[in-house]
Order: structure tokens, then sequence, then C-alpha cells
């Protein structure tokens, strides 16, 4: 541990270590704090939880570095490096609680690794203003309170872990539903790009093919910010002004042919999509890159 200017103070709360540091910056609170394994021997024996109750620091461990404001609860493993950096005034509480006392298995620890902030709202806003009055209050505790005091911040350390594996669980639930719809955005893609030229091309024959819902379907061009039926217009919309630019010649297709190969059930339609899109009309489009002798 390495130490500037400061004053320490260390307290009992039931089974609960509590040591207060607060003094001037730089100053630099590292571990670990001499554990070296559990019962189980795969993970650590004493879990730190401190709590940041003046002044800004940086918490880093495991290879993260992330702020820790006034008010911010930050739990550590002892048993492998950690440092928190003061590099203003402070004033902080860490507690050391044995690991057998919180009951959590090795997952449910490894979720609270690192800094909770206060702001947040959560289990965190609670704990906090917990663990700063109970620091603070602990020389003054007759043995049955300190022991009640102790158990409610082990319980609130339980219940944090348990919301934080609540959110894990839902964030990876939401990315596997990103995932899972945008695999299907590629595929459906591909499909339409293969039948364009498909005038029966629609959501419900492609969600049909695919055999999900077409309320599915639109799920997943709406998180793109567009619908499945815009997508296919533009793209056939795309293979006609491709086609339209190539130079004139022997045999060149007439445009209601070009709008039927692509898809388009009318001229007239084809033509006020591809105005709307390009603002000009499919003929003055097809004049002007065939008479610059554009591909």
């Amino acid at each position: 541990m390495t130490l500037t200017t400061t004053r320490t103070s260390e307290h009992r709360l039931g089974a609960l270590r509590v040591t207060t540091h607060q003094g001037p910056a730089p100053y630099v609170l590292s571990g670990p704090e001499h554990d070296r394994g559990t019962r189980s021997g795969t993970g650590p024996a004493l879990v730190g939880v401190g709590v940041q109750a003046e002044g800004a620091a940086v918490w880093a461990q495991l290879g993260s570095r992330t702020p820790c404001a006034p008010g911010d609860v930050f739990v550590a493993d002892p048993s492998r490096p950690w440092e928190l950096c003061e590099p203003a005034g402070f004033r902080l509480h860490l507690y050391t609680v044995p690991r057998e006392l919180t009951g959590l298995s090795d997952d449910e620890l490894a979720v609270l690794w690192g800094v909770h902030g206060r702001t947040g709202g959560g289990v965190a806003r609670l704990l906090a203003p917990l663990l700063t009055a109970a620091a603070e209050a602990a020389p003054t505790y007759p043995p049955h309170i300190a022991h009640g005091v102790a158990g409610s911040v082990v319980d609130l350390l339980g219940t944090l872990a348990a919301e934080r594996r609540t959110r894990a669980r839902a964030s990876a639930a939401h990315r596997a539903e990103h995932d899972e719809r945008a695999a299907m955005a590629r595929r459906v893609r591909h499909f339409v790009n293969e039948n364009l030229a498909d005038r029966a091309l629609s959501p419900e024959h492609i969600a049909a093919r695919h055999h999900v819902s077409v309320r599915y379907l639109h799920k997943v061009f709406a998180a793109e910010g567009t619908t499945l039926s815009r997508w296919i217009r533009r793209r056939r919309l795309e293979e006609c002004r491709r086609e339209l630019a190539r130079p004139a010649g022997p045999g060149q297709a007439s445009l209601a042919t070009v709008a039927r190969r692509w898809g388009f059930a009318n001229a007239a339609h084809f033509s006020r999509s591809f105005r709307a899109a390009y603002g000009v009309s499919p003929s003055e489009w097809h004049r002007l890159r065939a008479g610059a002798g554009a591909d």
C-alpha cells in the first residue's frame, strides 16, 4: 500500500473490519490484503467493500480503470491486485468482509467486482449511505447493534449481487435478440436480392419462406430505420437505375421491360417511384447516362 500524509483509523463492526482513510492527494490505496484463498481454494476468502465518501478517485482492477465518484461503492477481490487512486483530497471507508458471511458463489461475486455508481439508482444507492454512516458510527455501537448493522451491510451486498446478475442476464438476452435479428436481416436481404424480379415478393411471402411472422419481420427492419417494403422498392430501383445507365445499343430494353424485369407491376408506378427517389424520370436518367457513355 502506497501512502502520503493521511489519517487512517480502523474499527470492528461485528465480524467486519472497517478502515477509514482521509487526507490530501495524491494517495493510492492498493491490494491484495493478504488474502490467498478460500475454503474451496477457488476464490477469495475475503471481499473488500468500500465507499468513496468524499473526493473523486479512479478504480483499477482486472485491467480496467473506472471513475469512482463521491457516493460510489466499489467491491474488490483482495486476492488480485487492485488500486484506488485519489488525485485530490478524499475520504473513503473500506470494509473487509469474510466471504463465508455473504453466502455468494464465485459467479455471484464475479458480477460485483468494480465500481457501482450511486447515481445510477438501484441497490448501490441504498448501500452507499449505509456504508458511510456505519463506518463513522462504528466506534459508538454496542456489540449487539454492531452485529445487526454488519448483517444489514452483508444482506445489501447479496442484494446488489442479485441485482447485477439480473441486469447481466437481461443484457445478455438483449444482445442475443439483437444478434438474432441481425442474422435474420442478412438472410432476408440475401433472399430479396435473389428474388427481386418476383412480383409476388412481399413481407407476407418472405415471412412464410423464413418461418417467422410478418410482425417479426417488421421489427427486424424497424430497428434499421426502414420497412421491408421500402427496402425492396429501393433495391428494385437501384437495379433499374443501374441497367438504364448502360450505353444505348442494339436490343436495348424498353423502360417498361426494365421495370417488369425488376418486379414493378406497371410502368406508371415505376416512373413515379423512380422520380421520387432520384429527382428525374427513368427516360431522362437513361438519356443523361447513355448520352455520356457512362456505364
